[in-house]
C-alpha cells in the first residue's frame, strides 16, 4: 500500500469536521448506502491527487517460477563408432558444436578391408560390363543364345547394385566423400583414417572414450543433443498447472526472450505436489546454456466470464476500505471506491479485473490513495458523531 505524507496544514484542513462533512456525498451513479466524495480543484492540488487513464489489457503475467534450462530429450543422441580401430584423435571432448565440424578420428583396419571389397566389386563389374556387350554382339550374329544374354545383363545388374551398396557403406562409416571419388579414380587405397563428424548444431558431452583407446564398432564414443531451441524446465504448484496450456506464452525477462509451453508433464511429485512444465526458448546465439538457472512467468489470459474487464495502473493506485481491496476511481467531479480483484503485482504495475463498468475506461487516483481514504474514513467518523 502507497503511504503520504502530509504537511500539517493539509492534514488540518483534510480533517475539518466542517469541510469534510460536505464533501461526503450521494451521486445519481451509486446506491444512497455507497460512499462517494468530492473534491474541490484546490482540494486535489493540495493533496497532490494525480490520476490515470487505467489501460485495459487481455493478458497479465503469472508470479515469477525459476527455470532451469535443458537439451530436449528427444533431440538428445549417442555417436558410436561406425568401424573398429584406434582412437586417433579427440577434437571435442564437451561444450558447444557445429554440425559438419569433425569431432573425432579413427584410425580403422576395416575401412581399408571396405575399400579393397569396393575396388574388386568395380573390377568385376568392368569384366561383366564387358561380357555383356560381348553377348549382345553374338547374340545379333546368333552365335550366342538368348539365355547367355540374360545371364550376362544379370551379372552386371548385380554387381552395380553390390557396388552402390559399398559406396553408401564407405560414406556412412565416415570415408570423404571426396577421398571416396579419389579411391574410384585412381583406383588406389586412400587413408585408413574415419572422420566422426557432428550431424547437428548443439552440446557435446558424456565422453565416454580415450585417446588412443581401442573401439570396437558400434560402441558409444559421446553424446550430444541440440541446444536451439533449448528448453526450460518450470516446476509449478499442481493447482496452477491446471490453469496452462500446450502453446501458451512464457516471458523470460533477463532475457528479454518470450517461450512457448511444450508440454506439461501429467505426473505429479508426490513430495512437493508439482508438475514439471517444459518453456521451449529459441537459442539460435546458443546464449542459453544447458543447467543455466533464470525466472520466467507465464502470460495468462483475461477470464471473460461474467463479464470481467482486466486493467493495468500503477500499483501505488491500491488501497484497503471498507475491509475490501479498492482503486478509487473519479467519476464526473465525485471520487469513488471500486472494488477489485488482484491479478498480480509485479514491476511496480498492478494488474486486477472488475466488472466492466464503462466503454470509456476508468480514470484511477495513482496518487494519494491513502489520502482519499483518510478522508472517507474521517467523513464517516463525522458523520457518525452527527
Amino acid at each position: 500500500m502507497h503511504a503520504l505524507t502530509f504537511k500539517p496544514n493539509v492534514v488540518t484542513f483534510l480533517f475539518s469536521p466542517l469541510i469534510v462533512s460536505c464533501m461526503l456525498i450521494s451521486t445519481p451513479l451509486m446506491a444512497e448506502s455507497e460512499p462517494s466524495l468530492s473534491l474541490t480543484t484546490e482540494q486535489h492540488s493540495s493533496l497532490g491527487l494525480v490520476t490515470q487513464t487505467a489501460l485495459q489489457v487481455t493478458q497479465f503475467p503469472s508470479a515469477n517460477f525459476p527455470a532451469e534450462a535443458m537439451i530436449p530429450l528427444k533431440t538428445i543422441r549417442t555417436l558410436s563408432s561406425p568401424l573398429s580401430g584406434i582412437m586417433a584423435a579427440l577434437n571435442v571432448v564437451h561444450g558447444p558444436i557445429e554440425k559438419g565440424q569433425i569431432l573425432a578420428e579413427i584410425d580403422s583396419p576395416d575401412l581399408l578391408v571396405l575399400q579393397s571389397d569396393l575396388l574388386a566389386t568395380v573390377a568385376d563389374f568392368k569384366v561383366a560390363n564387358s561380357e555383356l556387350k560381348r553377348a549382345k554382339q553374338l547374340g545379333r550374329s546368333g552365335v550366342s543364345s538368348a539365355k547367355n544374354l540374360q545371364q550376362a545383363s544379370a551379372q552386371v545388374n548385380k554387381l552395380s547394385a553390390v557396388r552402390a551398396q559399398q559406396k553408401r557403406a564407405l560414406l556412412m562409416a565416415g570415408m570423404a566423400e571426396d577421398s571416396l571419388n579419389k579411391l574410384l579414380t585412381t583406383q588406389t587405397l586412400q587413408s585408413p583414417t574415419l572422420q566422426i563428424t557432428s550431424p547437428i548444431d548443439g552440446q557435446l558431452y558424456d565422453l565416454q572414450v580415450r585417446l588412443g583407446e581401442r573401439v570396437n564398432q558400434n560402441q558409444p564414443l559421446f553424446s550430444l543433443g541440440e541446444t536451439d531451441p533449448i528448453v526450460l524446465v518450470v516446476r509449478v504448484p499442481v493447482s496452477f498447472s491446471e490453469q496452462l496450456k500446450e502453446g501458451q506464452t512464457a516471458m523470460i525477462p533477463a532475457l528479454n526472450k518470450q517461450g512457448i509451453i511444450e508440454h506439461i508433464d501429467p505426473a505429479v511429485d508426490s513430495l512437493t505436489q508439482s508438475v514439471d512444465v517444459h518453456v521451449k526458448v529459441e537459442n539460435s546465439a546458443h546464449t542459453i546454456r544447458p543447467g543455466q538457472l533464470f525466472e520466467l512467468h507465464f502470460l495468462m489470459n483475461a477470464n471473460g466470464k461474467d463479464q470481467q474487464a482486466l486493467y493495468q495502473v500503477p500499483s501505488n493506485a491500491i488501497s484497503q476500505f471498507d475491509g475490501k481491496t479498492v482503486v478509487f476511481t473519479q467519476v464526473n467531479n465525485s471520487i469513488q471506491p471500486l472494488e477489485i480483484t488482484v491479478k498480480n503485482i509485479t514491476d511496480q504495475t498492478l494488474y486486477f479485473s472488475v466488472q466492466q463498468v464503462s466503454t470509456e475506461g476508468l480514470s484511477i487516483f495513482v496518487k494519494g490513495s491513502t489520502a482519499i481514504r483518510s478522508a472517507f474514513e474521517a467523513a464517516e467518523s463525522n458523520k457518525d458523531k452527527g
